[in-house]
């Protein structure tokens, strides 16, 4: 498998600017779509024909705002109007999609989309398995986890810890985990890089990217809070970062 990072910042605007989340899996699958992920898909000669899967973890905007302009590149771009758009979310996709439909306009009426609700059952693209879990995050938010027979990559999306995270991502080659938050500004629902190593530990995961820092987390030295409880290999995330595992 391999990862490519188009976004691992936040919605706080900083000195190293950085785009929000989206990270492509095997240069077809894309998880989540925050701010600035469109224009990384061209910057690093991403063809939008490539992505026919969007994993939404949950609703709010540094996760989705750039799915608008991926519509419109659809609608627009002879090669791309006819081919269907996978998108694949938590409970209440429907709702939230049809009230964004009503913000685009009716030319989006004309495009082809097949939306998926996330259940207990795997979502099935060929040989990848893909299942998810609750975060806690907000009411539906979720975690994924893509696994083929080999291979498998775990990401948390927004989080705070719990046990379905841990178990969902039991043993993968890799996981992308959010550490938002440094200890003095912990929130119930985001991980700092040390709960996001506790969890990377207890989960027993070959490799931990820490990801969706803010500016005081990047600060304090993740790598080593995070390498107190965690002995595996950590790779702090950075736009345009390929991994292969």
């Amino acid at each position: 498998m391999n990862l490519t990072i188009l976004g691992c910042g936040t919605i706080v605007q900083q000195n190293t600017s950085t785009n929000c989340s989206g990270y492509l899996l095997n240069h077809s699958l894309l998880f989540d779509c925050g701010p600035g992920i469109w224009k990384a898909c061209y910057h690093h000669k991403i063809a939008l024909r490539q992505i026919n899967h969007i994993f939404i973890t949950h609703f709010h905007v540094d996760h989705t705002s750039d799915l608008s302009p991926i519509l419109l590149n659809r609608k627009l771009l002879p090669d791309l109007k006819d081919i269907p758009l996978n998108i694949i979310g938590p409970p209440g996709l429907g709702e939230w999609f049809s009230d964004l439909k009503k913000i685009l306009g009716r030319w989006s009426d004309d495009l082809l989309i097949i939306l998926h609700e996330m259940n207990n059952e795997p979502y099935q693209i060929l040989d990848i398995s893909i299942t998810a879990k609750r975060t806690g995050h907000t009411e539906n938010s979720l975690c994924y986890r893509a696994e083929n027979n080999s291979e498998s990559f775990f990401y948390s999306g927004d989080t705070g810890f719990n046990d379905n995270v841990v178990s969902l991502a039991s043993d993968c080659k890799l996981a992308v985990i959010e550490a938002s938050n440094t200890g003095n500004t912990q929130m119930e629902e985001h991980l700092t890089p040390l709960l996001a190593g506790n969890i990377a530990a207890r989960a027993g995961v070959e490799k931990l990217v820490l990801t969706h820092m803010y500016p005081e987390v990047l600060e304090s030295d993740p790598l080593r809070e995070a390498s107190a409880v965690y002995s595996g290999e950590i790779i702090l995330a950075r736009e345009g970062m390929s991994i292969n595992f």
